[in-house]
């Protein structure tokens, strides 16, 4: 819940308490006696031997108002966060791209699966010889996780080829010109060759801004 403030007019905190016989009220703790139009979310209302009624709330307070044209017992919560205020969740502001190259066509044989902070991005078949695509909706600032999960078309215990003809995946800070899209600051790299029998995923902690 969110706090909230009660302001008493001092001209009230001035008047004679109440006769010893006649029931108080307490918020908290302290007396509120004379508030009226007031309604308290979550609260505990106990009622003591004497009749004196004690109400107990989160996230409410009693102030005293400076002034006695202060309306007794109004309700003053704290003023809306403007946006951009802050605290509020930044922005990515560079461009990421991921690369995969498959040399094709008789290349490793593997296809890959992406997922970027547990979401599945896309799979990257074993035919296809180049992929680019741009990630940066899928990041937040600071650290983000990358699962690169590659997949052998032709399970077994033989090696599908030598370790020059390899998949390479590249995911890093880049930008667009014309029709060509350049990684100028790669940020993590994974590469899986042919000779390579197992299917390991990679897991990768990237850091955006």
């Amino acid at each position: 819940m969110r706090p909230f403030a009660l302001a008493l007019a001092a001209a009230a905190l001035a008047t004679a308490p109440p006769a010893a016989a006649e029931p108080s009220l307490t918020l908290n703790g302290v007396a509120i006696d004379g508030v009226t139009s007031q309604r308290f979310e979550n609260a505990t209302v106990v009622i003591d031997a004497q009749g004196n009624v004690h109400i107990e709330a989160k996230g409410y307070t009693v102030r005293v108002a400076g002034e006695a044209t202060t309306p007794a017992a109004a309700a003053v919560p704290p003023p809306a966060p403007e946006a951009g205020a802050a605290g509020a969740p930044a922005r990515v502001t560079r461009r990421y791209f991921l690369a995969a190259e498959h040399p094709a066509p008789s290349g490793p044989q593997y296809d890959l699966a992406i997922f970027i902070n547990a979401q599945w991005i896309r799979e990257v078949k074993a035919n296809e010889p180049q992929v680019v695509m741009e990630v940066t909706r899928y990041l937040r600032p600071g650290a983000n996780r990358v699962v690169l999960a590659p997949t052998r078309r032709s399970p077994g215990d033989q090696p599908a080829g030598s370790r020059e003809v390899a998949l390479r995946v590249v995911i890093g800070e880049g930008n667009v010109g014309g029709d060509h899209v350049m990684i100028d600051n790669p940020l993590l790299e994974m590469t899986r060759s042919a000779a390579d029998l197992e299917d390991r995923p990679e897991e990768h902690v990237l850091v955006a801004r």
